[in-house]
């Protein structure tokens, strides 16, 4: 069973509403641009409703028909009784009046696949779109769900916090998209005071230099939920006080969109401690690495995402910061990197892929100076040994098959450029 899962103590109960930059507004003015929206792209598998959104100028009418990409059910002939999704009546055929919402009827996902709806809008003026509903696979914390490729698989823990900030990015051009986006994603561990791992999407629109590296150290300010308490967090504002390093998990130099999408890097919950002369050696040449094999520019860019998730490795030792506190001190720190080829078509989810079209590859190194000129090559390892060191699981919102494959698949160089010489 594949599930990606967010604990969010204090979190509304809607999650998607968070999670997606809703159009709530329907117009009925007489120059009203057209255009059609789902308020939920991506719902969970126990949602029972959504809704489409239809704007246009008054006096154009619409069609919507629904057709499932589920199992072979094909809806189309306007009266499917027990459709997984359809709009009132159970009818997959609505018409009617722009600049209105008209209400989507949904049945609980028990399968463990995603599902998808496709409505094909039509107005009168000649406007027309194609919209995709995708409902997520059967899950048993499915308020955990959202359907982001680097997200590891929930895991409950006593002291996990699982926490998501958000951030809003500028626009450069229409390759790199602005607005309401994830910055990163944190299992964080408050008995430690260090996140066991930090999960981000790698690409142009968060890369693109509009700031520079901002150095505001500081606690989570707590301006997102959910909260955590400063009592629970490392103190980092002026270092460590056992000669560790401030490492990064999402680096700085990866979130230059913005400076507060920057500085959400340096919150004491996405550092965690490591050896001086490790942090400036081959790590730093990996964070730098891996920013080559990202489309992070529009001449490099062909549409694909490199998604990351960075952790350490705690075996109960811990040392004392400068305000007295215990901090978990990683033994090993790691990454897990999954990238879809090249040049394939944007708009598919990562879901929608299969095992030949997508590259993975894990990383384990000693936090100690031993590691600081660690050849990349000699820890770069298979997916599945960061899973057996950790615990954690990855790749949750793959087909299973294709988990399976990219998980257990040995480290390929030659798809990973630079990885033999550094």
């Amino acid at each position: 069973m594949f599930s990606t899962f967010f604990k969010s103590a204090g979190w509304p109960g809607i999650l998607f509403t968070t999670l997606l930059v809703l159009f709530t507004g329907c117009s009925k003015d007489e120059d009203a641009p057209s255009a059609a929206s789902l308020a939920e792209p991506f719902v969970n598998c126990n949602t029972t409703s959504n809704r489409l959104i239809l704007q246009g100028s008054s006096g154009v009418s619409f069609e919507a028909v629904i057709t499932l990409d589920d199992n072979g059910d094909d809806t189309t002939d306007g009266n499917e009784s027990g459709a997984w999704c359809s709009f009132e009546s159970n009818t997959s055929v609505a018409n009617g009046s722009v600049g209105r919402e008209v209400p989507l009827l949904l049945e609980a996902n028990t399968s463990g696949k995603y599902r998808a709806a496709r409505i094909q809008v039509t107005y009168t003026d000649g406007y027309s779109t194609t919209l995709i509903l995708w409902q997520m696979p059967a899950s048993p914390d499915p308020q955990f769900q959202c359907p982001w490729g680097e997200q590891p698989v929930y895991r409950a823990g006593a002291d996990y916090i699982y926490k998501t900030y958000f951030t809003s990015l500028l626009s450069t051009n229409k390759y790199l998209m602005g607005g309401r986006r994830r910055n990163f994603s944190i299992c964080f561990d408050s008995r430690y005071r260090v996140s066991l791992w930090v999960a981000y999407p790698l690409h142009g629109c968060y890369t693109s230099p509009r700031a520079g590296r901002s150095n505001a150290w500081a606690y989570d300010p707590n301006n997102q939920l959910p909260e955590i308490a400063e009592s629970q967090q490392a103190y980092i504002i002026d270092s460590y006080g056992s000669g560790a390093a401030r490492g990064h998990q999402c680096p700085s130099a990866d979130r230059f969109n913005t400076a507060a999408t920057n500085e959400m890097t340096f919150y004491s919950t996405n550092i965690m401690p490591q050896n001086y002369d490790f942090n400036g050696g081959s790590w730093r040449r990996l964070e730098d690495k891996i920013r080559d094999w990202a489309p992070t520019t529009v001449t490099s860019m062909r549409y694909d995402t490199l998604f990351v998730v960075t952790g350490a490795h705690l075996t109960g030792a811990t040392f004392s910061d400068r305000k007295g506190k215990q901090v978990g001190y990683p033994d090993k720190c790691w990454k897990v990197l999954l990238k879809q080829k090249r040049g394939l078509n944007k708009n598919r989810q990562i879901w929608e892929f299969s095992a030949d079209e997508l590259q993975a590859i894990g990383f384990i190194f000693p936090n100690n100076a031993s590691s600081a000129e660690m050849k990349l090559l000699d820890a770069a390892c298979p997916v599945a040994e960061v899973e057996r060191l950790t615990g954690f699981t990855f790749f949750a919102n793959l087909d299973p098959e294709v988990a399976e494959e990219l998980r257990n698949r040995e480290p390929d160089a030659t798809q990973w450029p630079g990885l033999s010489t550094l």
